[in-house]
């Protein structure tokens, strides 16, 4: 009866790890965990901690070597984890064009290393929008001088659970293709310095464009205006967003004529 029990007491012990990423959460055979929600062509980060501290040959625990991602949907593609890892780390990559909905995908962890704890298979529900992004660009309207760059704050929220690289660039300017890039964490905003320049006196109006590099699905753009003068209030306004180097003198004396300019 004694040995039984013991039995059914190390099974008991065996069946259960925690995953810390995406959330945190205890899990055993057969158990389901929400992912939250991806875009199309992202990279989702599920992390296990490899330790259990009872359980396995003596009682005493052990350590899972492995985790595999398992049951994809199709044209998904997962990455299993370094043997050994701590934690394990297993990715899980969503297809470029995938629809809108929810999806499921597995995942086993294994001991390879004879601790004798048993082996889990969970699932991962992964939730797919094509609404992982939101910008907001500042100000909305910039007069500058010919060649004078006119500079647009750009706010890049990543609402989902997977981080991403964005690319920033924009349309509607014949001679001015400037484009840069920014990791965006999951759920968290990044704000970043984006330039238009021109020289020629109009008022233009280009599109500046916030895309996804996983996905082009993923995107988002703002329409702005920046109108180019050559009148001298408009000249010394223009020293605010920038001018060429030069000996710290002369920059002295611009930086004086911007702040003057401000007071008209």
């Amino acid at each position: 009866m004694r040995q039984i029990l013991a039995i059914l007491l190390l099974i008991s012990f065996a069946f259960s790890v925690t995953v810390t990423e995406p959330v945190g959460i205890d899990v055993k055979s057969g158990d389901l965990i929400e992912a939250g929600e991806i875009g199309p062509g992202q990279t989702i980060l599920i992390t296990v901690e490899p330790h259990v501290s009872e359980g396995g040959k003596f009682g005493q625990g052990g350590d899972y070597d492995l985790a595999i991602p398992t049951d994809l949907p199709a044209n998904w593609e997962g990455k299993q984890s370094k043997l050994y890892g701590k934690p394990l780390q297993i990715f899980i990559t969503a297809a470029k064009d995938a629809p809108e909905g929810e999806y499921l995908a597995n995942i086993t962890v294994q001991d390879a290393n004879d601790d004798r704890i048993d082996e889990i298979k969970f699932a991962v529900k992964i939730k797919i929008t094509w609404d992982v992004l939101d910008i907001d660009v500042t100000p909305s309207e910039v007069s500058v001088g010919p060649g004078q760059p006119a500079r647009y704050e750009i706010s890049i929220t990543n609402k989902g659970t997977a981080s991403d690289v964005f690319d920033v660039s924009s349309t509607g300017l014949k001679k001015w293709q400037f484009k840069r890039s920014v990791h965006v964490p999951p759920k968290s905003t990044k704000t970043v310095t984006y330039e238009l320049v021109e020289n020629d006196e109009e008022t233009y109006n280009p599109t500046i464009i916030v895309s996804s590099s996983a996905s082009n699905l993923i995107k988002k753009e703002k329409t702005v205006s920046f109108k180019v003068n050559t009148n001298l209030v408009s000249d010394y306004k223009a020293t605010n967003h920038g001018v060429i180097i030069m000996p710290i003198f002369e920059s002295m004396v611009y930086s004086f004529i911007g702040f003057i300019s401000n007071l008209f």
